[in-house]
C-alpha cells in the first residue's frame, strides 16, 4: 500500500471512529457503501474495505454480506472497542514520513488485539500537533481518560526537547500508564530510559549506508542532521564512524554538520569550504531539503555532490534525483510495538526491553559515482 493510500486509510477510519464515539451515529445506524466511501474520499474501495474493516474488529460495527455496514448495539460497542484504549502521542503526526505507515498497522492489530486507539488526546480527528503545550495537555487528557498505555514518540528538533520530554513521561508515569517509546528513546545514547523502546536499527542503518561510498572507494563521507535532532541521530552517527574506521579511515568532526538543509548560506560554507561532496543526511527530509538547495546554489547530482538519507519515504524516488535511502520496515516495528504493547498492560512489571529491526539500503540515482 502506497504511503498516500495509508494516509486515506487512516483519515477514513478516525473520521468514521469519532462519528461513532461522539453520537452521531445511533446503534443500528448504516453507514454509506463502500462505494460512497470510496468517492467521497477519492481512493479505492480496498482503501475502504481495510478501514471498515478495522472498525469491524474493534466492535464498533458490523457488516452483513450484500447490506452493508452498520452500528454496533452499544454494548458491543463500548465493551469491546473500549474495553482498554491505548493514547498516541506522535509529533506531527501527518507530516512525519514513517509514522502513517506505522500508526496505519497499529490500527489495523487493535481490534484483534482488543484495544482501540485516541488519537491527539481524545476522540478527535486532529494529528498534526507539535507544540510542547499540546503534547503535555494530550498526556493529562490521556491521564484523565484512565488509558491502558501510550505510544510515545519524543518531540525532535526543539532546544528544550530533554525537559518537555520528561514533563510528559513524569504525567504517565504518576498516573501509572505503561509507554511504548517509538523510534527513539528520549536519552542519548549510551543512556538508557527505562521504557520500551522499538525502532528501526540505527546503528546498523548509518554504517551500511556508510558503506555505499567507502565501497566505491570514497576516503571522505559527510554526515548532515538538523540542530536539536532525536536521540536515535547519535546511534546513527556511531554507525557512520564506526564505518569509517573499519575501512581505515580516521572520522573527523569537521565532517559532521548540524545545520539546517535549506540555510543556503550553510550549505555553501559546507561544500564551498569544508569540501564536502559525499553526504549522509538524518532523514530523507533532510535530503530533499537539501537536494532543493544544492540545485539552487548551481550544483549538479550527482555529478558534483552525491547525497543519501533514511527512511525510504514514497517521495523519494520520485524526486527530480531519485533518492538513495534505507527502507525502515514500517510494519514490522508496528507488529512489535503491539506485541510489547500487549504484554505491557498485562503486566507493567517487567524491565524495559529494546527491540531493533534491520532495514536495507535502496540504491538509486542521488549516490550514482
Amino acid at each position: 500500500m502506497s504511503q498516500f493510500q495509508n494516509l486515506k486509510y487512516l483519515t477514513i477510519y478516525r473520521e468514521l471512529h469519532k462519528m461513532l464515539q461522539n453520537g452521531s451515529l445511533d446503534p443500528g445506524d448504516k453507514l454509506p457503501t463502500e462505494t460512497e466511501l470510496a468517492n467521497q474520499y477519492g481512493v479505492s474501495r480496498p482503501t475502504v474495505t481495510r478501514a471498515l474493516n478495522t472498525l469491524k474488529d474493534e466492535g464498533l460495527i458490523y457488516r452483513i454480506t450484500g447490506s452493508g455496514s452498520y452500528v454496533s448495539p452499544k454494548n458491543e460497542n463500548l465493551g469491546l472497542a473500549l474495553n482498554r484504549m491505548v493514547g498516541l502521542i506522535i509529533p506531527d503526526l501527518g507530516q512525519g514520513a514513517i509514522f502513517e505507515p506505522i500508526c496505519a498497522r497499529i490500527a489495523e492489530l487493535s481490534g484483534s488485539n482488543h484495544f482501540s486507539l485516541l488519537w491527539s488526546g481524545g476522540l478527535q480527528s486532529s494529528s498534526r500537533i507539535s507544540s510542547p503545550d499540546d503534547l503535555i495537555q494530550i498526556a493529562r487528557k490521556y491521564k484523565d481518560h484512565k488509558v491502558s498505555a501510550v505510544i510515545f514518540t519524543p518531540l525532535e528538533h526543539r532546544v528544550n526537547k530533554l525537559e518537555i520530554n520528561r514533563v510528559i513521561l513524569n504525567i504517565l508515569d504518576k498516573a501509572g500508564i505503561p509507554v511504548i517509546l517509538l523510534d527513539s528513546d528520549y536519552t542519548t545514547f549510551p543512556d538508557r530510559s527505562s521504557y520500551d523502546l522499538v525502532s528501526m536499527d540505527h546503528y546498523l542503518g548509518a554504517y551500511q549506508m556508510t558503506e555505499i561510498y567507502l565501497k566505491q572507494g570514497c576516503t571522505r563521507v559527510d554526515f548532515i542532521h538538523k540542530p536539536f535532532s532525536a536521540a536515535s541521530m547519535k546511534l546513527r552517527l556511531e554507525g557512520y564512524r564506526s564505518a569509517l574506521v573499519e575501512y581505515g579511515i580516521p572520522p573527523q568532526q569537521s565532517w559532521i554538520h548540524e545545520i539546517h538543509p535549506n540555510d543556503k548560506a550553510s550549505v555553501q560554507k559546507m561544500i564551498k569550504e569544508r569540501m564536502a561532496a559525499n553526504l549522509i543526511c538524518g532523514n530523507d527530509e533532510t535530503a530533499a531539503d537539501l537536494l532543493q538547495t544544492i540545485t539552487e546554489l548551481g550544483y549538479s547530482i550527482p555529478e558534483d555532490i552525491r547525497l543519501c538519507g533514511f527512511d525510504d519515504i514514497k517521495y523519494g524516488e520520485i524526486l527530480k534525483t531519485p533518492l538513495t535511502t534505507y527502507h525502515q520496515p514500517c510494519n514490522q516495528i508496528a507488529d512489535e510495538v503491539v506485541r510489547l504493547l500487549v504484554s505491557r498492560i498485562k503486566d507493567n512489571n517487567l524491565g524495559p526491553r529494546t527491540v531493533t529491526l534491520q532495514g536495507y539500503p535502496v540504491i538509486r540515482k542521488s549516490t550514482d559515482c
